[in-house]
Order: C-alpha cells, then structure tokens, then sequence
C-alpha cells in the first residue's frame, strides 16, 4: 500500500513534463537533445554544482533541528506569498514551460520555442533526479505531511528556470529571477514542508540541470551566466546605473 502511494504521487503534475515531453519526441533533434542534456550533467560545471550541493546538504542535516523552522517569515503579507509560490513553482511550472514551448511553436518563434524546449528539457531532469532521490530517501518532512520532504522539488524547479534563463536573456532576467528562487527556498522552509538541506541541495539539482540543458546549444557557458555593472554620469551630474 505504501508503494502504490508513492507511485501515485509520482503522477502529480511535476511529471506532466515527462509524458507531454513523450507525446511529442518525435523529432530527432529533440531526442537527441535531451540524451545530449544528460551527458551534459557529467560536466565539470554542473558536476561540481551537484557536488557542491550534496556536501552543503549534509552539513546542514548535521545541525538541522528535527521539528523544522516553520513560521521564520510569520504573519502577512508571506503567507500569501508562499500560497503563490506554493501554486507557480508546484504543478503549473511544468505546465507553464510545456505551454510555453508550444506557444514557440504555434506562432513561428524560433526563440520562444528554444526557451521552451531548453525549459523543459532542464525540468525533466530536475523532476527525474528529485523525485528519485524523494523516493529513495523517505524523509519525512517538518509538518509530517509525508516522506517526500528530501530534496525540495519547488527549489530545484525554480532554480532550474532560473539558470534556463539567465542563459538565454542575461543577468537583467537572471538575477531577479535568482531572487525569487531564493524566496521559494525560504518558503518551503517557512510553511514547514522542507528543512534548509532540502532546499538547498535542490537548488544545487535544479541549477545543475538548468546548464546541462544550456550546454546543449555547443557554445560552452562563455558569458552567459556573467554580468557587468556600470555608472554613467551626465553634465547635469545624474548618475545612471548600467546592468548587462
């Protein structure tokens, strides 16, 4: 009975990615990107990402406290915040990047469509390796919900797009969306459902698969995930901030 339970929560709207992603993999550059996508997880960078993340992970469950940190954010307006995060990076993120993909492809967007499939193939890898590693563990989260608290699948999800983007449109989009990441993984501990170590070695599962499925196009990480700040001033003395 325990095993159905875990198998049924395997069909939850994280995994839509995987069977729309099957419904339409019949095109040879997609299969073969997404082969190329897990190859690219064995690269230095995201090697050392994941590896960097499964020791930070272990440090903190060392010192974790076994009730949690539920309610370091207390009162409004987080609660209502979390209840967004909760919804955009569960079951519509997937969703989200599949429409996304399909809007590329219905208007003739070749960049739409790249950004979409790059989105989707870094969430089928991220989905895969945390829902597996939820299943293999069977931590039991802080508000004893379930056994699927390790690693945070809102935090990797996030931060998959987060690295996906930053890739394709630059810091300017990056490091909000970077912030925001950083708030869905203050979240999950806040509302009780992760203890820091699950988010943060999410997060570490999440970016790493964000570039594995970036390294795809051949071009190397090269300046995509950098950014240079600047200042201008006028004759009038008015000072502009540069972000690029």
């Amino acid at each position: 009975m325990k095993l159905l339970r875990q198998l049924r929560n395997f069909t939850r709207g994280e995994f839509l990615l995987a069977v729309v992603m099957t419904a339409v993999a019949s095109g040879q550059d997609l299969i073969e990107n997404t082969l190329r996508t897990g190859e690219n997880l064995f690269a230095p960078v995201p090697v050392s990402i994941l590896a960097t993340g499964a020791l930070g992970s272990f440090c903190m469950f060392k010192t974790e406290e076994p009730s949690g940190y539920r309610g370091i954010l207390p009162g409004q307006p987080f609660r209502t915040f979390d209840m967004i995060d909760n919804f955009i990076f569960g079951e519509a993120l997937p969703v989200s990047a599949a429409a996304f993909w399909a809007a590329g492809i219905l208007a003739d967007s070749d960049q739409i469509e790249d950004t979409g499939e790059e989105l989707c193939r870094g969430l089928l890898y991220t989905y895969s390796i945390v829902q597996t590693l939820k299943f293999t563990t069977g931590r039991l989260r802080p508000d004893r919900s379930n056994n699927r608290s390790f690693p945070s699948a809102h935090a990797a999800g996030a931060s998959c797009v987060t690295a996906v983007l930053w890739h394709r449109y630059g810091a300017e989009v990056g490091i909000p969306l970077s912030a925001l990441a950083l708030y869905t993984c203050v979240s999950r501990v806040n509302i009780g459902k992760h203890f820091p170590s699950d988010v943060f070695l999410g997060s570490a599962v999440g970016v790493a698969c964000g570039i594995a499925s970036a390294l795809v196009e051949g071009e190397g990480l090269g300046d995509s995930f950098a950014f240079s700040l600047s200042v201008d001033i006028d004759t009038e003395g008015r000072i502009t901030p540069g972000l690029w």
